[in-house]
């Protein structure tokens, strides 16, 4: 089953990528002198299958599926058809005859499209975000839509590895000194953020994680399902010393680029502490945004490593680019991942066409 939150996230991502560009010669996500192209379809295509869709007929094994095949694809994937002059919302599939892009943000009849647009624009136009309405002939659904993505960017998610490295080795399946512990054990914890009961609080955050997992059918090892519950809890302490994160979304959507300051801020405010360990979380907050950097895409990575032991570091790294794919799916398709330019949410930053 695909997931059309993580598809519509890297839309973002990659309309946010500096190295993307329009080509119907290179369409396959082809990279020719660094620039990696789509054309629209294809965009539609390669966005799916990061979402987890598999189309495979097309990409990425074969030529990408072309406005006139993508409807009945989209259909078996299990997409439904929409009325055009109803509601849009973020994450439809608008199809005309000759171009198709994918809702950014909703309306009525019309919505703010993204994708890919034509090679007779700049360069960083070519493939964007629009900062106009339009509507188009037909519209296509997946489940109740309203995609939201977390589009976290690579700093945000390198400054909690940097703190999960301490706490877990990014291990989701790892008990607090090995110790095979009791959901209402005190002081005693689990997982991806050492979730942990208070003293006093038997039912409490390690005691709601193992019931939020059970409730919505995951495994205690899911990595995802982890990363999931870290939104759903919603756990944060503002701390004067960080005015502009007074929460987990403040901090979730941050462009802020300083990785010294947002892994101490996850620290103080998710965490709750301050320890020796304050200056060795921002160096392992600086490997893992390096080795983002260049693994983002990689291919060998598929899966988390899990497992009620210490990781080494290859593994420990694994898991943070699956943790980076989780909150943001994945670099962008240009490659590299890339800051954004303006010191607003990812989801507002547009390019204009």
């Amino acid at each position: 089953m695909g997931d059309i939150n993580k598809a519509y996230t890297w839309a973002i991502q990659t309309c946010n990528t500096n190295d993307v560009g329009y080509s119907q010669t290179y369409r396959n996500q082809q990279t020719l002198n660094g620039i990696t192209y789509y054309d629209c379809s294809s965009f539609i295509n390669f966005m799916l299958n990061a979402g987890g869709f598999s189309t495979p007929n097309y990409a990425p094994t074969h030529n990408a599926f072309t406005t006139y095949t993508e409807p009945q694809v989209l259909i078996d994937l299990g997409f439904r058809e929409v009325s055009n002059i109803g509601e849009y919302k973020a994450g439809d599939i608008g199809v005309d005859p000759t171009h198709t892009e994918v809702c950014y943000s909703g309306g009525v009849g019309q919505g703010i499209f993204m994708g890919a647009h034509s090679d007779n624009l700049p360069l960083p136009e070519q493939v964007s975000i629009s900062s106009n309405y339009r509507a188009f002939s037909r519209l296509f659904r997946f489940g109740n839509g309203g995609a939201t993505g977390y589009g976290a960017t690579q700093y945000v998610i390198s400054a909690m590895c940097g703190n999960f490295w301490i706490e877990s080795n990014i291990n989701p399946g790892i008990w607090e000194s090995l110790v095979v512990g009791n959901w209402s054990d005190i002081g005693h914890g689990y997982g991806l953020g050492q979730w942990t009961n208070a003293v006093g609080q038997p039912n409490g955050r390690l005691y709601k994680l193992k019931e939020w997992l059970d409730s919505n059918g995951y495994t205690i090892t899911d990595g995802d399902a982890q990363c999931q519950y870290l939104i759903v809890e919603d756990n944060w302490y503002p701390n004067p010393d960080y005015p502009d994160l007074t929460s987990l979304s403040d901090f979730m959507t941050t462009t802020n680029n300083n990785l010294t300051y947002l892994t101490h801020a996850w620290n103080l405010c998710w965490e709750g502490i301050h320890d020796a360990s304050w200056d060795t979380r921002v160096t392992k907050a600086g490997i893992v945004y390096d080795y983002i950097t260049q693994h983002a895409n990689d291919t060998s990575i598929t899966q988390w490593i899990v497992g009620n032991r210490y990781l080494s570091d290859d593994e420990i790294l694994n898991n943070a680019v699956m943790m980076y794919r989780f909150f943001s799916a994945g670099g962008g398709g240009g490659g590299k991942p890339s800051l954004p330019k303006h010191n607003m949410p990812l989801w507002m930053k547009i390019r204009y066409w």
